[in-house]
C-alpha cells in the first residue's frame, strides 16, 4: 500500500504497470499529473518521477496505460477530452509526443463524472479512450 502526504496522490484514478521496468504509473486526477512509483514501493514514499505542468497538456487525467511494446505511456484526460502520449522515461513538465483530441483545442470538460479508461485493442491495433 502506498499512502501519505509524500506520495502526492490526489484522487488517483487508474494505474498501469510497466512489466519490463517495474514502474507503476498512476493517473492522478485532481493532482493533474502522472505519478510514477516502483512496484516495490510501500508506505509514505515520494514518486520516483512526476509528469506535470503546462507543457504536458494533462487535465484531470483519469486513465493511464503503459504501451510496453512502443515504450510509451498514454493518459486519458477528462478535463480537455484528449489522450496524451509520453515516452516511458518522461519526467517533469514535458510536452507529449502526440495528442489525440475528441473535442476542439481549448475545450474544457465539465468534470461532472469520472471516466477511468484507456485500453489497447490488439485485434484492431487501436487505442480506445472514452470521452
Amino acid at each position: 500500500m502506498i499512502q501519505g502526504p509524500k506520495t502526492q496522490l490526489n484522487w488517483p484514478a487508474a494505474m498501469s504497470l510497466d512489466p519490463d521496468g517495474g514502474d507503476l504509473y498512476v493517473a492522478n486526477d485532481v493532482g493533474q499529473s502522472i505519478l510514477v512509483f516502483k512496484e516495490t514501493d510501500e508506505g509514505n514514499v515520494a514518486p520516483s518521477r512526476v509528469i506535470k505542468g503546462t507543457k504536458t497538456h494533462l487535465s484531470y487525467p483519469t486513465g493511464v496505460f503503459v504501451d510496453a511494446k512502443n515504450k510509451e505511456v498514454w493518459a486519458a484526460n477528462f478535463g480537455n477530452a484528449t489522450a496524451t502520449v509520453y515516452p516511458l522515461s518522461a519526467n517533469g513538465n514535458v510536452a507529449p509526443l502526440r495528442i489525440i483530441r475528441s473535442a476542439p483545442e481549448g475545450y474544457e470538460g465539465l468534470r461532472l463524472g469520472k471516466v477511468e479508461a484507456v485500453a489497447y485493442d490488439t485485434k484492431r491495433e487501436e487505442y480506445l479512450v472514452p470521452n
